[in-house]
């Protein structure tokens, strides 16, 4: 989607948003510390503000009502309507097909002929992402979509809305305070700070010290106690025992070492010949994209000249079985 935005906002406070920029992205990402607009410039494009200058695909919503923008908004709050069961809830829009696929797919069909009052916090959170999938539009805003989630959970949110992105081919714009959150779903990030932007470019760029901690996510099925097969190359990782067929597993970027020999007596499970398929420009780390499997691999600007990783070039990619985070059946 090409977004094209022009957002002046002033708050009686005294804070002031300017912000303007254009990009081409599947998923764009707001950064920057709080108080520096994220929201505010979230509720220009969603119409809420109203005055600011909102291009999407070279459609002028500028003057278009919230109601009629078609945009999806998911605030930090699940605020379903109480008096409607989830299904209903769901289905509340004009625009609303069919809820159960996307009921499954957020895992919530069980849930369906429930009232939002006997639903938990999580629940009612994927509840309020699926009605707003539901209405089928042509943009989903997030706003903090996985506050106040343990780590464990926040990465299986994770997955699972990355999962979301792909099945419904839904631009997405997130806000988050979670350089992962931002790199791992939007391929674009614009950095606010004091109501200004102050960066903009693809979201890897905008690492900064710290901010290092990016998730792979995969699908594979197991083929035995702690071995798993994805995309026909067999991993060994650290699932649970008992547990059958397919499954979603994490593991950190920085957890993955690459070199360009095979290393050989090591306690790491996994040496896994790779290709090295990307390896952006500028910053002083690098997020590789290697495979198969597909591997996200976070290293220092330094590593990658040193060792010549570019496009094209064959390298052995190390992970211990330690490193993996079991997310539940795929």
């Amino acid at each position: 989607m090409k977004f094209e935005i022009d957002a002046t906002v002033r708050r009686r406070s005294g804070f002031v948003l300017e912000a303007r920029f254009s990009c081409d992205a599947e998923s764009l990402g707001l950064v920057g510390p709080s108080g520096s607009g994220k929201s505010t410039l979230l509720d220009a494009v969603a119409g809420i503000e109203r005055g600011s200058r909102v291009v999407l695909n070279g459609v002028d919503c500028s003057e278009v009502p919230l109601a009629r923008r078609n945009i999806g908004y998911l605030t930090q709050d699940a605020l379903l309507f109480p008096h409607l069961s989830v299904r209903r809830n769901l289905s509340y829009s004009p625009r609303a097909g069919p809820v159960e696929a996307v009921a499954r797919t957020l895992r919530i069909d069980h849930l369906l002929d429930r009232m939002p009052r006997h639903l938990s916090g999580g629940e009612r959170r994927r509840a309020a992402l699926a009605r707003a999938i539901a209405s089928r539009p042509r943009l989903l805003l997030l706003d903090e979509p996985f506050s106040g989630l343990d780590e464990t959970r926040r990465r299986d949110a994770m997955s699972l809305l990355s999962e979301i992105r792909r099945t419904f081919q839904l631009p997405l714009v997130i806000v988050s305070h979670w350089a992962d959150e931002i790199i791992g779903l939007t391929d674009w990030a614009v950095r606010l700070e004091e109501g200004r932007v102050v960066a903009a470019g693809p979201s890897a760029s905008l690492l900064r010290g710290g901010e290092v901690q990016v998730d792979n996510y995969l699908k594979g099925h197991v083929t035995g106690p702690g071995r798993l097969d994805v995309g026909g190359v067999e991993l060994v990782a650290a699932i649970p025992e008992g547990v059958g067929g397919d499954v979603r597993v994490a593991v950190y970027a920085h957890d993955i070492l690459l070199g360009t020999r095979e290393p050989r007596d090591l306690s790491a499970r996994n040496v896994i010949p790779v290709t090295v398929l990307s390896a952006p420009q500028g910053g002083e780390t690098v997020l590789l994209e290697v495979g198969p499997p597909p591997l996200r691999v976070l290293v220092t600007r330094e590593a990658t000249e040193s060792l010549g990783l570019k496009s094209g070039v064959r390298a052995f990619a190390v992970l211990k079985a330690t490193s993996f985070v079991y997310l539940g059946a795929a």
